[in-house]
């Protein structure tokens, strides 16, 4: 069974100023009503303590061009 999930992003190959500043941002992966898969996503701002955008759909079918 999934739970929602806090995820902090930090990119290998970008200097230290950057990351810092993403540092103040999660992406919360939101479950289904099941907790069988992760539906959405939103992106928290820890500094101002302040969900940001909530609701970003997740498209978990790849599509082929």
């Amino acid at each position: 069974m999934l739970e929602d999930k806090h995820c902090q992003i930090i990119l290998e190959h970008e200097n230290e100023e950057i990351n810092k500043i993403l540092m103040n941002y999660d992406l919360i992966l939101r479950t289904d009503d099941k907790r069988t898969k992760y539906e959405y996503f939103d992106i928290y701002n820890h500094r101002d303590s302040k969900m940001l955008i909530s609701g970003i759909p997740i498209n978990q079918k790849r599509r082929v061009k």
